[in-house]
């Protein structure tokens, strides 16, 4: 990461080589390869600081600084992500989030332990965003080198701890593998990206991982449509997506076989939607305060999955008058709403629409890209996570490799090619 030396081979083909922070050529890795290895392979290990920080993160908060060295004693932006308009929009996005939330938590009085959580979600996210911008900056290839070290992470965190509940599909090897899948088939062709795409779908709804089994469906939908030519991708893509559905719909009803873990999963995820729209609701411009320290949110959460539960027969679930201290609801989206209130979810509400704009650029716009197939993947799972995921912990990170990713993506079409030859 020299301050001053260039590197024009790694700049993106449509930004002038003038940059005077750019990595200079070297014949072995990287500094700013290393540092995107190891962001991303330690992001599933964490400690304990205010709340559980990956390891990861810590990385990108050096990176984040050395980045803010190269402004000072350069005098210019190391790299041209970081002059990005998107880049700069988001951050400004996240600074009123982040004010909303603290006047949301002086008003409701939040506990000063759960303030310090709410507002450090906000600020090291925001960090990463940087740090990220920063790292896929320096060089393209550092988006892959991230995404190959959190698969190697995760596979070693299954390996060293085992995964979590013992199902070593959905909480081990699935998601890492299926990311490996999506990095290297494509190298084979556009074909054979389809069918891994659709094959991995049909592995995660057998082995029960249905969420992820989900986005790689729509993601092969997606990629199919690439095939395509241009003219005729948008007027078909109706018709695609009803024959997938359906053809979805079938191989999820042979692979489920009423398994009481599905239902449990989705009373409580149903749950977590509801009492957090419920919030929104009740509070649409304050919100409820950082972790809902002063407010009945969790117990209205768990009266409703009791009663939930109740009505399908399924047990397994705390008692509804038991209090908890770890519970996070699963919706990036509208925890930042029912928290911060409408002001509070200003970066996830440009977040989610960043992705969708990415989605249809990928797909609709852009030409085929080697690095077409893991990009679709990682926008998608990016966008089933800001409905249905939480935004603390490793997510922080998982949103700012998306966030790194949409920056990049015109820069990716720059020397993108048709996936045949005799389409125009």
């Amino acid at each position: 990461m020299a301050l001053s030396a260039s590197n024009p081979a790694e700049l993106p083909l449509s930004v002038p080589r003038v940059y005077p922070a750019a990595e200079a050529p070297t014949r072995g890795i990287s500094v700013s390869a290393l540092m995107s290895f190891f962001a991303g392979a330690l992001t599933t290990f964490t400690v304990s600081v205010v709340g559980e920080m990956p390891v990861g993160e810590i990385v990108l908060m050096l990176v984040a600084g050395w980045a803010l060295l190269c402004v000072i004693f350069n005098r210019a932006w190391p790299g041209p992500l970081l002059r990005s308009r998107l880049l700069w929009t988001m951050l400004a996005a996240q600074l009123v989030g982040l004010i909303a939330y603290a006047a949301s938590d002086l008003y409701r009085h939040s506990a000063p332990h759960d303030m310090a959580r709410g507002w450090a979600r906000m600020i090291f996210l925001a960090i990463d965003i940087l740090a990220v911008a920063y790292l896929f900056g320096r060089s393209r290839r550092n988006f892959v080198i991230f995404l190959v070290g959190q698969c190697l992470g995760d596979l070693a965190s299954v390996a060293l701890f085992g995964p979590m509940f013992g199902d070593m599909w959905k909480f081990g090897v699935g998601a890492p593998l299926t990311m490996l899948v999506f990095l290297t088939v494509p190298l084979t062709g556009p074909v054979a990206a389809v069918l891994a795409a659709f094959g991995m779908g049909y592995l995660h709804f057998r082995f029960d991982y249905r969420s992820f089994g989900g986005v790689c469906a729509v993601a092969g939908v997606l990629l199919f449509l690439k095939l395509l030519p241009p003219r005729s991708r948008l007027w078909l893509a109706p018709l695609i997506f009803a024959v997938a559905a359906a053809g979805v719909f079938a191989v999820y009803q042979r692979t489920q076989d009423g398994r009481e873990r599905a239902t449990r999963s989705d009373i409580e995820r149903s749950a977590m939607v509801e009492a957090a729209f419920e919030a929104v609701e009740e509070s649409p411009f304050i919100g409820h305060g950082s972790w809902f320290s002063n407010s009945n949110v969790y117990e209205n959460f768990m009266i409703i999955r009791h009663i939930a539960a109740k009505q399908a027969r399924v047990g397994g679930f705390a008692d509804p008058n038991r209090e908890t201290d770890t519970m996070a609801l699963h919706s990036q989206l509208l925890v930042a709403l029912a928290e911060g209130g409408l002001f509070g979810g200003a970066f996830f509400i440009l977040f989610g629409v960043a992705l969708l704009q990415g989605l249809g650029r990928i797909t609709f716009v852009s030409a085929w890209h080697r690095l077409t197939p893991v990009a679709v993947l990682v926008l998608l799972s990016a966008f089933w996570n800001l409905l249905f995921s939480p935004f603390s912990g490793a997510h922080r990170v998982y949103i700012a490799v998306a966030c790194g990713l949409l920056l990049l993506l015109p820069e990716l079409n720059a020397d993108a090619r048709p996936p045949f030859p005799a389409q125009r």
